[in-house]
């Protein structure tokens, strides 16, 4: 079997899409290394590490390449790829298009299988964007309906796809995702000690790291954060993320929810590498994950990976993700956030539990698992 994947997030190994691309590519050949893999990457991306062994990388280009990187992404995706897809693996037998991201080929001569981590654009009305987003919105959700088989992230999702995207049941496969492998507990005081030195935060601090757009519903732990503080609750909230965009309905101002809040010295805003991710989840002394709204939701189990006590709303797919491990609180509720909190700071008995349940949560995810699973999906629609 020939698995040819789209792999337009390689270069972009941190981001959401990436990361899941990055697990798929290094775990498929190593489950089933009889299959032949061709990873398909955008000629004007950029340049990510080597494949793993087993793999072959091919670059491409299109005719629209100095045009414009919307106009460039849309040729790759609808007609590129799909085509050198269909001569990559010609006469070698069953083949198979995996698009591992919301945007599979209208028409293309091999059977598609498409990941769908979410449909936030067709749920969210802020989310849905200027005339040319909807339009590409619309092919792409057409396209979707024309894939062999769907992939997402979530039961939750799963149930969205079916009703907003009308597809049957038995397309449509939910596959659980993991946290990378340099997620995983370390010692603690060191971490303490060199977030203090580099980033100036000191114990107690509750952590975020994320998005920064309205469904990431970070006014609501703001103002819990403020009633705490009120109730003379002395604790640093530090905020990593970065705004995408200049849309107030899309991206609140979230500096002028902190002044009129008065929260002044209490709140920092930081910018984190993504090699100190591990770190600062390894040093926070709660990690708080507000979101109305994920198809999955990795930061919650990242940190669990890391040994962080977490809380996080009771909504969506994270649920799922966290199970018994973390305290949930519904979205909106700023006064059960901050009672939350404020006893999740107090109690350090209560920490240490939710650290043990965290880490056997967290554990029960692999990206092995995923690409056996996935593998599995591929197989059945090639043949």
């Amino acid at each position: 079997m020939q698995i040819v994947i789209n792999g337009s997030f390689w270069g972009e190994p941190n981001v959401g899409s990436g990361q899941y691309l990055h697990g798929l590519v290094r775990w498929l050949p190593q489950i089933a290394p009889q299959q032949r893999y061709i990873l398909l990457v955008p000629a004007r991306s950029p340049h990510g590490p080597p494949p793993p062994a087993g793999v072959s990388l091919v670059r491409l280009r299109t005719p629209f390449d100095r045009a414009g990187a919307n106009l460039a992404k849309l040729t790759f995706e609808q007609l590129t790829a799909p085509v050198a897809a269909r001569h990559l693996t010609h006469r070698h037998g069953p083949a198979v298009l995996l698009t591992p991201y919301f945007a599979p080929p209208l028409v293309t001569s091999l059977p598609v299988v498409t990941t769908v981590g979410d449909i936030i654009p067709l749920l969210l009305p802020e989310y849905r964007g200027r005339r040319h987003v909807r339009a590409y919105m619309a092919l792409v959700r057409q396209a979707v309906r024309r894939s062999a088989h769907v992939l997402t992230f979530s039961t939750r999702s799963r149930n969205d796809i079916l009703k907003h995207l009308r597809l049957p049941a038995e397309r449509v496969t939910s596959i659980l995702l993991a946290a990378g492998d340099q997620y995983t507990p370390g010692d603690r005081a060191a971490a303490q000690a060199e977030v203090a030195r580099r980033y100036g935060l000191e114990e107690p601090f509750v952590y975020y790291v994320g998005g920064l757009d309205a469904r990431k519903n970070l006014g609501t732990l703001l103002r819990a954060f403020a009633l705490l503080r009120s109730r003379g609750v002395r604790a640093t909230l530090a905020i990593a993320g970065r705004a995408l965009g200049r849309d107030p309905r899309l991206f609140p101002d979230l500096d002028a929810l902190i002044a009129d809040l008065n929260l002044g010295a209490g709140v920092r805003r930081i910018d984190v590498p993504p090699e100190d991710g591990p770190l600062l989840y390894r040093a926070c002394t709660v990690f708080a994950f507000p979101s109305r709204y994920e198809g999955f939701g990795l930061p919650p189990l990242e940190a669990m990976a890391c040994g962080a006590p977490v809380i996080v709303s009771d909504a969506s797919s994270l649920p799922e993700v966290v199970g018994p491990a973390a305290l949930r609180v519904a979205p909106d509720d700023v006064v059960g956030w901050a009672a939350t909190l404020g006893r999740l700071l107090a109690d350090p008995r209560l920490r240490a539990e939710l650290t043990a349940h965290g880490l056997a949560q967290a554990a029960r995810f692999s990206y092995r698992h995923v690409a056996a699973q996935t593998l599995a999906i591929l197989e059945r629609v090639a043949q």
